[in-house]
């Protein structure tokens, strides 16, 4: 398993990824799986950073491989729950002129996952995103 602390700041982008092909290349995760984890992470991540509310702690990603199996969580500090699960769904049956902004991010990340999960328990926030890995 591996672990590491960033800084709420879009500028850490570069840190998460170093991170993530930290943990790929370690656990040796198919070129997909890697690429599918990359975008999610980057999807939650940015929108832990934009739209944080009421705080400025870390955010902590985790990253482990159990068999077929590899799990990434995001974790913060927050006094606002936001369940992604939850999130408003993009808008395919509409016009795109007539489309509101948002929820296409995270559409993507969910279909490309295998398992997006959310808890808030004793003012944290975690995601949870779960990839198979191609045997």
């Amino acid at each position: 398993m591996m672990r590491q602390q960033f800084d709420r700041d879009i500028r850490s982008l570069d840190a998460v990824f170093s991170f993530l092909h930290r943990f790929a290349e370690e656990e040796q995760l198919d070129a997909r799986a890697s690429y599918v984890l990359d975008l999610a992470v980057e999807e939650f991540f940015t929108n832990i950073v934009k739209y944080g509310r009421g705080t400025s702690s870390d955010v902590f990603l985790e990253a482990v491989r159990s068999g077929g199996t590899a799990t990434v969580r995001l974790e913060e500090q927050t006094s606002v729950p936001f369940d992604v699960t939850r999130a408003t769904q993009a808008q395919f049956d509409v016009p795109f002129a007539e489309r509101k902004p948002g929820g296409l991010g995270i559409h993507i990340a969910r279909e490309m996952l295998d398992g997006l999960a959310y808890e808030y328990v004793d003012g944290k926030s975690r995601i949870t995103l779960t990839k198979h890995l191609e045997t």
